[in-house]
């Protein structure tokens, strides 16, 4: 009884994870050729999960340098430096640069009534 629960939860788990995977790789491709049409689509049809995905896709740079910088201390040293170099400041640059992309779309797409 347990296990075809589990069994069904792990199945629906699975098909909804690519569903929203998807959509996620459908809006990122969309984003980069029609960032008006598209966060429009997205406030029209009030998709929490995806508007949630692509946000927390503008966070990405910076979440991917902090992972790679503790796997590389502790691989390297045996321990987590806090000293930032370069790679910090690419990874800020690139983030910013997307955040910068995503608001002036989303800011054009709320102005208008």
């Amino acid at each position: 009884m347990i296990k075809k629960r589990v069994k069904n939860l792990l199945k629906l788990g699975s098909l909804i994870g690519i569903r929203q995977g998807y959509f996620l790789g459908r809006n990122w491709y969309e984003l980069m050729r029609e960032p008006y049409l598209t966060l429009n689509s997205l406030k029209e049809s009030r998709d929490k999960s995806q508007i949630f995905l692509i946000s927390l896709t503008a966070l990405s740079p910076l979440f991917l340098y902090i992972i790679a910088r503790v796997v590389y201390d502790l691989i390297r040293y045996g321990s987590l430096i806090m000293i930032s170099g370069k790679g910090f400041q690419i990874a800020i640059w690139a983030q910013g640069l997307i955040l910068l992309y995503l608001g002036y779309w989303t800011i054009i797409v709320l102005r208008e009534k």
